[in-house]
């Protein structure tokens, strides 16, 4: 299946289970550690904030990227069209 014909909200709810998984094990981990170092106990928040951002800029690359390549093509098809078609008189 091609993504371009998966619908907006199956790309979100798909965006959201990847962050979901991703983020799992780091607050997992962040909530059976024991805290050593008093103000240590955050880092694995902020480690899973970190993972968050990262993975929502990684995916708006690459649906940016997928929108570059499907107009690129669109306008090859255009000038391809454009080449075929017989010339017009004014």
């Amino acid at each position: 299946m091609k993504i371009s014909t998966i619908g907006k909200r199956t790309r979100i709810a798909i965006g959201i289970a990847v962050v979901a998984v991703l983020a799992l094990p780091t607050t997992v981990l962040a909530a059976t550690s024991a805290q050593e170092i008093p103000g240590e106990s955050n880092l694995g928040f902020l480690l899973a904030g970190e993972i968050i951002v990262w993975a929502g800029f990684f995916a708006y690359a690459f649906y940016m990227s997928r929108k570059t390549n499907d107009l690129r093509r669109e306008i090859d098809d255009l000038r391809a069209q454009l080449e075929a078609a017989p010339p017009t008189d004014n």
